[in-house]
């Protein structure tokens, strides 16, 4: 094998390695939560979540800040959640369709800076402790084709959350 090929190789391998790097969101004694590109996605979102803990909580926020490369006038986004390898939720949501719509960044034009605070509701229920996957896929239609983000999330439960408010 010549020196060519093998340098190839090696930057092939490092940008791949690169472009699945995980990032962390937060780390708690409760939870971590990390995130990575799925894919080749074609833009790049940054995510922020807080507070960084589940006991006692069902409501948090979460931030995030994007640049898009379209106008975005109708939004899709299709959520896969997993669970020792076993999918537990498949929910897909219109967030966007161009007029009355409930988020900030609905009608962000292209190139404009995205940068919202959004509140994240979840179940006052005791999850299993574990490690969840979920996979966040975003549209800009209704094709598979208007695919412009996919993340991999992974949130690692420590221990079962308690809510008691009394």
């Amino acid at each position: 094998m010549d020196i060519c090929c093998i340098v190839f190789l090696t930057l092939l391998a490092s940008g791949f390695i690169a472009a699945q790097e995980k990032q962390l969101l937060c780390r708690s004694p409760d939870l971590v939560l990390s995130y990575s590109s799925c894919g080749s996605s074609i833009e790049t979102l940054v995510f922020g979540v807080e507070p960084c803990y589940l006991n006692g909580f069902s409501k948090w926020k979460g931030t995030i800040f994007w640049i898009p490369k379209r106008d975005v006038t109708f939004l899709r986004t299709t959520t896969v959640l997993w669970y020792e390898r076993k999918k537990v939720l498949e929910w897909r949501q219109v967030l966007c369709i161009g007029e009355d719509d409930a988020y900030t960044f609905c009608g962000a034009l292209k190139g404009e800076t995205v940068n919202t605070t959004t509140r994240i509701a979840g179940d006052k229920a005791n999850y299993p402790m574990g490690e969840y996957t979920a996979v966040l896929k975003g549209f800009y239609g209704h094709s598979e084709a208007d695919l412009f983000f996919c993340m991999n999330f992974t949130l690692i439960l420590k221990k079962e959350p308690s809510y008691n408010f009394g």
